[in-house]
């Protein structure tokens, strides 16, 4: 197919060939290797039970929690054990919860994808039939599961968000909502009753958005001459990816290319919900509902079974 088909990967295509890189073994990876992160995510980001909706999660912290807890931090003014040395404690104790909820997940999420094992051509126990190395590929994963069973030359593939197996390489984790388009937490009708700890304190937090922000923009602009390929692309394979709404910028800026939303999109698709929300989801990003297709992955996709 050459330059006329390109496959959008997402993290069920991993998972699909038996990588545990989900988000609930990056909750077992973080329980094991540090508590005081796995205590504030459990806190303070509604990521679900299984931390599922880790990205998403990020962008929703509950401030309201985070003060609650702290606020001890900040006694009044007029307390009997009250010190001017103590003034700093709360935004010190808030600003280090937000280094252990960007910086230190950052890291831990890095340290973790790069522990993960990839098959190779020979201990792979299950491989797809209908991979064409020639296509292009975007995909948001991060290991090298496309090079090492499937043979798909680099210069075929961009990690969107970097690949592990990169020394050095930043690996994006982010949420999807721009701090630009947020009201500070300070933005509001009492700002000027509030105890001076609690602004600095809700600067720190703006902060933390920032940190934990997608660059999404950014990523579409420095890979431009990756999109210019794909001018001509006829026919899109979507394996293992959402179609999350954090992810939404790059689809957009997929579809903005001439003849992508008329090309014929097919999704791989665990059940028949997950179909319909992939149909869906594609009509939603303006494909046309004509040119999408879904299929099994067990069924159509053909999956070779290697015996050990």
């Amino acid at each position: 197919m050459g330059n006329r088909k390109l496959y959008i990967i997402g993290n069920g295509f991993d998972r699909h060939h038996g990588i545990p890189s989900g988000y609930e073994h990056f909750r077992k990876f973080v329980q094991r290797h540090d508590l005081v992160l796995f205590r504030a995510i459990e806190n303070y980001l509604p990521a679900r039970d299984d931390w599922a909706d880790l990205e998403l999660a990020l962008a929703k912290i509950v401030v309201d929690n985070i003060v609650t807890d702290l606020e001890h931090f900040m006694p009044s003014y007029g307390a009997e054990d009250w010190s001017d040395s103590g003034h700093h404690d709360f935004q010190y104790e808030v600003q280090r919860l937000v280094e252990s909820l960007s910086t230190e997940l950052k890291s831990q999420f890095e340290s973790w994808i790069r522990r993960l094992r990839i098959p190779t051509p020979t201990t792979a126990r299950k491989r797809l039939r209908t991979i064409d190395p020639s296509a292009i590929f975007l995909t948001f994963n991060y290991t090298t599961m496309l090079q090492k069973p499937y043979d798909v030359p680099e210069r075929n593939i961009l990690h969107i968000h970097g690949r592990a197996g990169l020394p050095g390489t930043d690996l994006v984790l982010g949420h999807a909502w721009n701090p630009q388009e947020r009201r500070s937490l300070n933005d509001r009708h009492d700002i000027a009753e509030i105890d001076t700890r609690l602004m600095e304190a809700n600067s720190i937090l703006d902060g933390y958005f920032s940190k934990t922000f997608k660059p999404s923009a950014r990523l579409i602009e420095e890979h431009r001459p990756f999109w210019e390929r794909l001018v001509g692309v006829e026919e899109i394979c979507i394996l293992g990816h959402s179609l999350a709404e954090v992810d939404e910028a790059y689809f957009r800026a997929l579809l903005a290319i001439p003849g992508i939303a008329s090309a014929r999109w097919q999704a791989a698709c665990r059940s028949e919900n997950d179909g319909r929300y992939k149909r869906a989801r594609l009509q939603e990003l303006g494909v046309k509902a004509d040119n999408i297709s879904l299929c099994s992955w067990s069924e159509v996709l053909t999956v070779h079974q290697i015996k050990p």
